[in-house]
């Protein structure tokens, strides 16, 4: 269309005889500061957080280039942000005021028009544009891209959400008056923006312009920006945009040093461990080789080659490689991919493999495609000239169906007979009751005969096996009752056999496997009763050989018997470990008992099993990827080794500035909780202590359920004290503080006990100590470090205070308080994934508009993060204000409703063991998250 001559294309001007010649644009920078307290939008900006904008006020034409000037009627508009909005307000000359479209997105800028254009990224195409006419009606759109189709292609592509308001001094659309002019004012949020990653991260820089039409009666409008837009008068040249850095939330003055502004900690002494060093250490085999997600590992008969079963990623199908057994190996062989995208998990050869050349796999995936998965035992053949594996010889010979808890490790015996582990099938706490059933394959450890197979079969029934012939007994059975048998071998000596099993809730099992014996799952785990009122079957439980509380192993991997030379010690050991903890034991057996069991080296490895090289000596599998995973020997730990300079009082922590006063080094920061855990009354102080590393990334990684993951050497203090006044420090004496600790991946509780004249404490003998309270009359309990971890378990991720739902409140530092969310952000603490939340708050949003569950996730689906645009960035600070994020009610507080208080408390007293896999038997689901009627506490009766 034309108006007074100029042509005008939506929401720009475009003149012709300036556009030609071009200059280039200065650089123009502007800042959006943080918005201090809440905005409400009136359309006034009366609240104080608007006195500190800066202003931008000098609109112009630059377009005009020599004859530029400022535009005759004056704009003073400012911008704000914080964590869910930018907020924007102008103010504007304005003689005569006019709007008369009413229309959501019509063609405002036929009106007095204020508009803001913003481009996120200047590697990715998209901006958005947003115009608020003098009438209060609004125009939004999202252009993914200049010249795609523009206004009538976007114009209706929503949903925003952004509110306006409009104050005007004067009269609206009387063109014979005289006005003064008029004001808007605005939010909008950042899930409006999502489709190019949401909001910015503190420093970053955008680039935008604001924009204006101001109409005279009978004169043709003026445009006004204050972007360096030079070469054309188009606010869509989005090249000459000015630049936007957004400012990070100032400190509140108030707050002590070490809170108001990040104070690193380089005073920190807890480092490693009190103890002392275990008889061995890992040294890396096979230096030079570069190996992801290694899981098993054997020697080829009669040769100085090794097969190495691993994956490309954690979770993904399994490659068997050949590894030339030099410590100068460089790189493997890979010779055959489990089908299907099957998970090999063991790899035995035959007795007369040397003849005959059969090799065996366990692997469970699919033998058709459309079927269910099972573990499978497949048989193939080895070229000894070539040394590799012939895929088209694949027999499988035995099979079931199994999808979880799989077994699939596999053996030779003495006895010629080929020894076959299965799971329970599935994957939690025997859902399926396959335990203590002995009319599947599955729980159990099979024995089978692979060189006489029985007709129309690949495989035979040992005559001797111990329940051949009895009714409703599967006949390959040999052992029975185990959970997830990871990992069997057999003594090359002895022929015992051993299993190491993964437990469920609270202990992890070796097992010395004899004929016919019940191991008990799911009736027991392990050792110790699990689920009582499930029937045994018809054979006697039979404990393990030594079982582990998960206090010490949390995922047990069974390992291989030690005949090696370089190991003295170790000689008729078998050799297992651990997954999560990264320990390692050795275990013998005569045949009757045990007669000797150490724990020989803690590593920080995620133990997937234990092999031998050509020459017999002990390798041990480290599941990781990124060039981390691999092949390790053990050896002895040198005679000069020392344990760590550990601190045996707090007064050498380095994190006390005064011990007696309980003052804190200035960057140890304090914290609190909403549930407390139970102390009997007692007063206690929270803190966390990250030290500074140079150029490490020292940053909390945020969880939106469960607790917060921490750097190593990390230590969270807590310390316990009396008052003989309730709430009055002068009555205070302390008893106990409590490092837990971080070290080497892995997390570590010590107590300290206070001497009697407060002045400082010392640490309490790994095994705990209980006293009696001098003035007190009663006891204390100083837990053990294995205690420590009871509650602390896998299933809590360790740490219990520092969660979502606990740190959502405000702390009193003293001098001031402030909300903990604030004081992690302000510091720099965190690394959080903005999408996610923003995203789960844009549906509860849209939820709150009245859609329906299904329609608002597709339009936070179509209207979220778009693949060809600015990607969202990992932040400093939480997505939205603390109210949308989960809150803990205090147990204590008569104000909170019962039912909520009864649930917190549950929740941080019992659920770190009675949650799912969180060790509590009783089978009760006590996190606050859980849903009432799956509490199994209420209406229950007590046995």
């Amino acid at each position: 269309m034309r108006v007074f001559g100029i042509v005008v294309a939506f929401g720009c001007v475009l003149i012709p005889s300036l556009a030609a010649a071009a200059e280039p644009a200065k650089s123009v920078d502007f800042e959006c500061r943080w918005a201090t307290g809440p905005i409400e939008i009136d359309g006034k900006a009366g609240e104080a957080a608007w006195q500190a904008a800066q202003p931008i006020d000098r609109f112009s034409l630059p377009w005009l280039k020599k004859q530029a000037r400022p535009a005759k009627a004056a704009t003073r508009a400012k911008l704000l942000w914080d964590r869910e909005a930018l907020y924007f307000f102008a103010e504007m000359e304005d003689a005569d005021l006019f709007a008369d479209v009413t229309e959501h997105d019509g063609k405002l800028w036929d009106n007095d028009v204020f508009e803001l254009f913003f481009k996120p990224s200047a590697e990715h195409q998209g901006y958005y544009e947003f115009q608020v006419n003098a009438a209060g009606t609004r125009l939004d759109m999202f252009l993914p891209e200049r010249g795609t189709g523009g206004y009538d292609k976007f114009k209706a592509d929503g949903p925003f959400r952004w509110q306006t308001a409009v104050a005007r001094r004067g009269t609206l659309n009387e063109r014979g008056d005289r006005d003064d002019g008029w004001s808007v004012e605005g939010r909008i949020p950042w899930s409006d923006l999502l489709r190019t990653g949401g909001r910015p991260v503190e420093n970053e820089i955008w680039h935008f312009a604001l924009c204006r039409y101001d109409y005279k009666k009978d004169a043709a409008p003026e445009l006004s920006t204050c972007a360096p837009l030079v070469s054309q008068a188009s606010f869509h040249h989005h090249e000459e945009y000015a630049r936007l850095k957004f400012i990070p939330q100032p400190a509140d003055p108030r707050l002590p040093p070490g809170l108001a502004q990040p104070v690193p900690l380089t005073t920190s002494r807890v480092v490693g461990s009190p103890d002392p060093p275990l008889p061995y250490r890992p040294v890396r085999a096979f230096g030079q080789l570069k190996l992801t997600y290694p899981i098993a590992l054997d020697r080829v008969p009669g040769c100085d080659e090794l097969l190495v079963i691993a994956q490309a990623s954690s979770s993904g199908p399994t490659i068997v490689y050949r590894l030339h057994d030099e410590e100068q190996a460089a790189s493997v062989v890979p010779l055959l991919e489990t089908p299907r995208g099957g998970v090999a998990y063991g790899l035995c050869f035959h007795p007369h493999f040397a003849s005959n050349g059969y090799l065996y796999f366990g692997w469970n995936g699919r033998l058709e495609e459309e079927q269910p998965k099972r573990t499978i035992v497949t048989r193939y053949t080895w070229n000894h000239e070539a040394k590799t594996i012939d895929a088209a010889s694949a027999l499988n010979v035995i099979s079931w169906e199994s999808d979880g808890h799989n077994g699939g490790d596999l053996d030779f015996g003495l006895d010629g007979m080929l020894y076959v582990t299965s799971g329970d099938g599935t994957s939690d706490s025997d859902t399926n009751m396959r335990g203590q059933d002995l009319t599947h394959l599955t729980a159990k450890v099979l024995r089978i005969d692979v060189d006489r197979p029985a007709p129309g079969e690949n495989y035979s029934v040992p005559a001797d096996n111990p329940f051949v012939g009895q009714p409703g007994i599967v006949p390959e059975t040999w052992a029975y009752g185990l959970r997830n048998p990871w990992r069997l071998t057999v003594d090359p000596k002895t022929g015992h056999v051993w299993v190491g099993n993964n437990g469920q809730d609270l202990w992890e099992q070796v097992y010395f496997v004899r004929k016919g014996d019940n191991y008990g799952w799911s009736t027991y785990e392990g050792g110790h009763i699990f689920y009582a009122e499930r029937k045994l079957g018809p054979h006697p439980h039979v404990p393990p050989a030594a079982d582990h509380h998960h206090s010490e192993a949390r995922s047990l991997t069974g390992g291989v018997v030690y005949h090696g030379s370089k190991l003295p010690e170790l000689a008729g050991a078998y050799i297992y470990g651990d997954h999560s903890t990264g320990r390692i034991w050795g275990i013998k057996h005569d045949g009757t008992k045990v007669v000797w069991h150490k724990l020989l080296a803690d590593t920080t490895f995620n133990i997937s099993g234990f092999g031998l090289d050509s020459r017999g000596e002990l390798l041990v599998s480290d599941h990781r990827g990124g060039g981390d995973g691999g092949y390790y020997y053990l050896e002895p730990m040198p005679a000069t080794a020392q344990p760590a300079s550990f601190p045996r009082k707090l007064s050498e922590s380095g994190l006390f500035a005064d011990v007696a006063r309980h003052a804190m080094q200035p960057g140890v920061i304090p914290y609190s909780v909403n549930s407390p855990l139970w102390s009997d009354g007692a007063h206690k102080e929270r803190f966390l202590a990250i030290p500074h590393q140079d150029g490490a990334d020292r940053r909390i990684g945020y969880a939106a359920k469960g607790s917060w993951n921490f750097p190593d050497e990390t230590v969270l203090v807590k310390s316990f004290a009396l008052e003989a006044t309730p709430g009055d420090a002068a009555t205070r004496r302390w008893i106990e503080t409590r490092f837990f600790t971080r070290q080497a991946g892995e997390w570590a509780g010590y107590s300290y006990r206070w001497n009697d004249d407060q002045t400082d404490a010392e640490l309490v003998p790994a095994e705990g100590l209980d006293v009696e309270l001098s003035g007190a009359g009663r006891k204390w309990r100083f837990p053990s470090r294995t205690e420590c971890m009871v509650c602390h378990s896998r299933a809590a991720n360790f740490v219990l205070g520092l969660t979502t739902a606990q740190l959502n409140r405000e702390h009193d530092y003293g001098s001031a308080s402030e909300h903990q969310f604030r004081t992690f952000e302000r510091l720099g603490l965190l690394k959080l994934p903005y999408e996610p939340d923003a995203t789960n708050f844009l549906k509860e949003d849209l939820r709150g508009d009245g859609q329906s569950a299904d329609e608002a996730a597709r339009l936070a689906k179509q209207f979220g993060q778009q693949s060809k645009q600015r990607k969202p960035r990992e932040t400093a600070l939480f997505a939205g204000d603390p109210h949308r994020y989960p809150r803990l009610p205090n147990p204590y507080d008569a104000n909170e409703p019962l039912e909520a208080r009864a649930r917190s408390y549950l929740h941080v007293n019992c659920a770190s063991c009675h949650v799912e896999a969180g060790g509590g038997n009783a089978q009760n689901k006590l996190d606050i998250a859980a849903d009432r009627s799956k509490l199994n506490v209420l209406d229950r009766k007590i046995h």
